[in-house]
């Protein structure tokens, strides 16, 4: 069973900022079948099956990133997402470093998900560009140089 982002059914919902630039699959895994396949005295060959998944908006999703400047500093993509479902994947996740680094996070209100996002503006995800203006021991070619 997939929900999507969006599913209307009904419950709460969280809002999920991705400051990854291309986004993230998120799966919930029911724990038993994972804990019977490691345990397991024959290996299972198959890629477990995942009983739920949202794909995030990434930060080229955020309505103020210009594919021109391809700035991804304090951008965010936005996705509507099912509050158990935020949940359950978070504790099943707990140590995913993306989730501890701060490059996905939650909150209950859309407008409170966005001054969190504000809050981490500035802070670099490793994920952004390189300014080429910037790069040390790298200079223009001049139009002599053939």
């Amino acid at each position: 069973m997939a929900l999507s982002p969006n599913s209307g059914r009904g419950g709460d919902t969280v809002t999920v900022i991705c400051r990854m630039p291309s986004g993230l699959v998120l799966d919930l895994y029911e724990q038993d079948d994972l804990k019977a396949r490691a345990l397991s005295a024959m290996p299972i060959m198959g890629p477990p099956v995942p009983k739920a998944t949202v794909r995030l908006r990434g930060a080229r999703r955020d309505p103020r990133f210009h594919p021109k400047s391809n700035q991804m500093l304090g951008m965010g993509g936005r996705t509507e997402v099912d509050a158990a479902f935020w949940s359950a994947w978070k504790e099943q996740n707990a140590n995913y470093a993306p989730l501890k680094s701060g490059l996905i996070f939650a909150a209950a209100k859309e407008s409170d998900a966005v001054s969190m996002l504000a809050e981490r503006g500035q802070e670099r995800t490793g994920l952004e560009g390189l300014d080429p203006d910037a790069l040390q021991g790298v200079t223009p070619a001049s139009k002599d140089d053939d």
